[in-house]
């Protein structure tokens, strides 16, 4: 974007919000709880003197309509489940209805009196009518999962998240050690989950929600789940520190009878299909493959109707094993290293609790108590040309505990909540006293090189406060929240802090596997912490106009008093390294490549920034005022954050220090680079300290980061039609995000001329890299879903079943990446696909009930694939003639991925509410070989092409496989 279309954007957010201030007054968060709006009508036109009530069914929680100036009835504030709604007449009649809320919904009833009371079924009996629960108040483009689909639709790992794929425009890795979700042409940092609206937002290192930035685990017990609302675009006010979609979570309760539930879930080898791959390569032996799963819940009543509880805990144990093989496999190189050589077990171990207290002391009051725990080892990182003695032991702990209180008076509902989060990642290596020694291109001994604890620590309090009855110019349900988190963040990174040495043979330049030619090894202070807090503020508004308009208007503001080292200062010798450096380079690349003033600061230029404010607008129109066609479009500004380790780098590196050494026979320079004579002595920790103590080693890299980087944000534009077609809901959106402040980084100490051409930095250091905020993206989608939640309806048999389908044509383009060493700047680099840019994507999800208590699911995803990077060498490696390609790369064929699973469930009725169920799952029922890592390099033309390029080299999906398990309920 440039200047004058920059400006143009920022003035039409102002008049925006200046519109939203003008207009709006706070409205309901529906993190954790629903709307009921309940429309009376009678052919006399009067409803005078009834009363509505909803019930919970499972729990007894009651609720009392509002009466508002419109004649109708707004009940708030409802935790979702199964309802009975009760208008009551003057003489006692009463008009039932059973309806069943989902998280976030907004859902409309509109009962006529006259009719059904004239049944005359007698003084104070029952009509029970079961209405359709459609939604026609909210712009939000949302999908809700529900309890149902999370029970029965087939999945191998027990990953709440992974049912986000049914709604259109999201998408799950395919990474096992990525367990996480994106959407649009943003990553999975600019998401966030909440659980009961806790946020489970990582602020400090990649992966969008605590624990899933590297891990195989889950982030929740699945048991434990309710059911959860995806928003993609248009998610109102009340939901923060987020570019990208939202999950909102909701947990179970305990009711007024005892249940519970017990599961086992187990997979062998035995029941895997062979990888491609290894079939490829010759390779008839089965992998270790060991996977079993089991958990149980329970809930009940301690005191009917006042206090309930609820305990689950899931456990997760997988064995699997990793293959060492090494390069180059010639007969010296398996005489000296093939005792490395095998597959050896890599274990995964997860247990996951948690527990919840619901207590009622009045009949407008409600407290709850809950807290949850997660725990994991994953011994791994090892494998191809990494022995087994090199694995790392990932631990991956994540502790909650929430307070929450809700009052209600009348038409106004006030929610406070005390949270506490506790996030802690720690790879540390499994045999640290092991140095690294790294042949390279046939095997890596040695133990890991580098640990790791990051933590996470906060303390939130949230206040949300709901105005249900409030008249002007139309109906309002408004709702003001503030928060405020005192959160904490610590980095221990010990990056190479076991030395590796490196070797290679090549007689050219005199070196032989006698001794090393290179080695890395890191000392210094390895922690950061810092301590920051949190401030947020909103409004929001569904202001009803007219009966069949409704405008959602919301403003946002969002501050936060440390997010990035505001309070650095650059050391002295630092500061005169990177002048110094800048005027070298001004000549070649022009003053704007390195604006060296705004990345030096003496802790005072790096200012609170204070233009988080967020205006957020959604009109909703039902067409024939019976909701089952509207129209909907929105617009919105949501800011994200940029993440703790974004900056820690900056101190780190000079706090901890990696140093480099290059070694040689006799200590003759090789490449023009001066070389240390080598020694026996020196292979080891002591030996390196002598050196560097002798101050042979050249000094650190230094990180630099732009004084004024802003956190990134989104703009989106949203508009589409929803279609009620009898028991099916329908929808079709057309959707625009474009996202800005990025944060990238590139060599400041190289001329622009070339990505080799570097110029040595001043003062002895290494490379200077520095960061911009200049990453921009876009995406351009069409998002169609269809869904029929499970029953009878349009079965001509009474059959129940349900299915959804969820169809995403996108267009995911960004300019710029994390590191930028292709191109001279980040603004230099070309606008390319995202790395998740499917055109195509298509996920069908179908539950059926069969006699005899056989219950048939399917879920299935289809996709045209993913990009792949191309490195163009034909006209030669040097500069400007090597050219990269980011993501240019596509695999023929229009359906790249396609998975089909299945799942048979067969239930065993003991007694009434007694159950005993088995099932059978089978993932990729035809064995489809979803590829990935595609060779993208072309050779100089001078040299013969390349035999491998656009063939993949893994699998992204799993192969056919089979799980069997067991349950029991009660």
């Amino acid at each position: 974007m440039n200047r004058k279309q920059g400006s143009r954007v920022e003035r039409m957010w102002s008049v925006l919000g200046v519109a939203v201030l003008l207009a709006a007054m706070p409205a309901l968060a529906q993190k954790t709880t629903a709307t009921i709006r309940v429309e009376l009508s009678s052919s006399s036109g009067t409803t005078t003197g009834t009363t509505v009530a909803a019930v919970n069914t499972d729990n007894g929680a009651s609720a009392k309509g509002t009466l508002r100036a419109d004649g109708s009835y707004l009940l708030t504030g409802l935790a979702p489940g199964e309802y009975v709604i009760t208008a009551t007449v003057p003489g006692g009649k009463e008009v039932d209805r059973s309806v069943t809320l989902q998280v976030g919904q907004t859902v409309d009833l509109k009962i006529n009196l006259e009719e059904e009371v004239a049944l005359d079924l007698g003084q104070g009996e029952t009509l029970v009518v079961q209405g359709k629960t459609t939604e026609s108040s909210t712009a939000e483009v949302a999908t809700n999962v529900s309890r149902e689909e999370i029970e029965n639709l087939p999945q191998g790992n027990r990953n709440f998240l992974n049912f986000a794929a049914l709604a259109p425009g999201v998408r799950l890795s395919n990474d096992e050690f990525k367990k996480n979700y994106s959407s649009g042409a943003l990553d999975a940092s600019n998401t966030n989950v909440f659980v009961d609206g806790v946020s489970l937002k990582n602020n400090v290192i990649e992966g969008g929600v605590v624990g899933q930035d590297s891990s195989r685990g889950n982030p929740f017990p699945q048991l434990a789940v309710s059911g959860f609302r995806v928003i993609s675009q248009n998610y109102k006010a009340e939901y923060e520190q987020a570019s990208g979609a939202i999950i909102s979570a909701i947990t179970r309760s305990g009711g007024n009878e005892f249940h519970g539930d017990l599961f086992l879930s187990y997979q062998n080898k035995n029941l895997a299909a062979r990888n491609y791959f290894d079939v490829q390569r010759g390779s008839l032996e089965r992998p270790d493959l060991l996977r079993s799963q089991f958990g149980a819940a329970i809930g009940g009543p301690i005191v009917k109707d006042k206090l309930q509880f609820f305990a689950s805990y899931e456990g997760n144990i997988q064995d699997r094993s990793n293959l060492v093989s090494m390069g180059n496999p010639t007969e010296e190189n398996r005489s000296r290293f093939g005792e490395f050589e095998g597959r050896f077990t890599s274990p995964f171990r997860e247990h996951l609790g948690f527990g919840k207290l619901t207590w009622r002391p009045a009949g407008n009051q409600t407290v709850d108590l809950s807290a949850s725990l997660r725990r994991e080892t994953d011994i791994r990182s090892f494998g191809n040309l990494v022995a087994f003695e090199g694995a790392e032991n990932v631990r991956n702990n994540v502790l909650t505990a929430s307070a929450r209180h809700q009052l209600r008076l009348d038409s106004l509902t006030n929610e406070a909540t005390l949270q506490y989060l506790d996030s802690q990642f720690n790879p540390t290596s499994s045999n640290p006293g092991l140095i690294g020694r790294d042949y390279t291109g046939v095997i890596r001994l040695g133990g890991r090189d580098t640990t790791q604890d990051i933590r996470q620590r906060a303390f939130t309090l949230r206040n949300d406060l709901t105005f249900a009855n409030f008249e002007w110019a139309g109906q309002h349900v408004v709702k003001t929240g503030a928060k405020v988190s005192f959160q904490k963040y610590q980095i221990e990174r010990s990056l190479f802090g076991n030395p590796v040495f490196r070797y290679r043979e090549d007689s050219a330049n005199n070196l032989s596997y006698d001794f090393p030619f290179e080695a890395s090894y890191g000392v210094g202070d390895p922690l950061m912490a810092a301590n920051n807090t949190q401030f947020g503020v909103y409004a929001q508004d569904d202001w009803e106009i007219a009966r069949r308009l409704t405008v959602n208007v919301g403003l946002r503001w969002d501050v936060e008093t440390h997010p990035l080292n505001n309070d650095y200062v650059t050391p002295d010798d630092v500061r005169a390294a990177v002048e110094e450096l800048a005027r070298l380079v001004e000549p070649t690349n022009g003053p704007d490549f390195f604006r060296v003033d705004n990345y030096i600061t003496d802790g005072h230029q790096r200012p609170i920034f204070l233009g988080a404010v967020q205006p957020r607008l959604g009109v909703a129109f039902d067409v024939q005022d019976n909701g089952r066609t509207v129209l909907f479009a929105g617009a919105g500004r949501y800011y994200d954050r940029t993440l703790f380790n974004t900056a820690v780098d900056e101190q780190l590196r000079l706090r901890y220090q990696v140093r480099s050494f290059q070694f040689s026979q006799d200590g003759t320079p090789r490449n023009g680079q001066p070389t240390i004579a080598w020694r026996p002595e020196y292979l080891s920790k002591e030996g390196l300290d002598t050196l560097i103590n002798q101050g042979v080693a050249p000094a650190p890299e230094i990180y630099l980061l732009e004084n004024d980087t802003k956190p990134q944000f989104s703009d989106q534009f949203s508009a589409g039609v929803r279609q009620q077609v009898g028991p099916i809901n329908t929808s079709v959106t057309l959707t625009y995000i474009h996202s800005q402040n990025g944060v990238g980084f590139y060599p400041a100490n190289r001329r622009s001329t070339g990505t080799r051409d570097f110029i040595p930095t001043p003062g002895g250091f290494g490379n200077v890299i520095i960061s911009v905020d200049d990453r921009t993206s876009s995406y351009k989608g069409l998002q169609v879903s269809a869904e029929k939640r499970y029953s009878n309806e349009l079965s001509k048999w009474g059959i129940q079943w349900g299915a959804s389908v969820a169809y995403t044509l996108g267009y995911a383009r960004e300019r710029g990446s994390t590191f930028n060493f292709d191109y001279p700047t980040v603004k230099d680099s070309p606008w390319a696909p995202t790395a998740t840019d499917e055109r195509h994507r298509l996920v069908l999800s179908g539950i059926v009930g069969l006699p005899l208590e056989f219950k048939l699911s399917t879920l299935i995803t289809l996709g045209s694939g993913l990009p792949y990077n191309i490195s163009d060498a034909s006209n030669g490696f040097g500069s400007p003639d090597f050219v990269f390609r980011p993501n240019g790369g596509r695999a023929d064929g229009f359906i790249q991925f396609s998975q089909v699973d299945l799942r048979l469930a067969k239930d065993f009725t003991i007694s009434e509410g007694q159950k005993i169920s088995a099932f059978a799952e089978c993932f990729n029922l035809f064995n489809a070989k979803n590829f990935g890592g595609y060779d993208g390099f072309i050779p100089p033309s001078a040299e013969p092409a390349n035999p491998k390029f656009g063939e993949p080299s893994s699998l992204v999906g799993p192969p056919r496989n089979f799980q069997f398990g067991m349950g029991y309920s009660f």
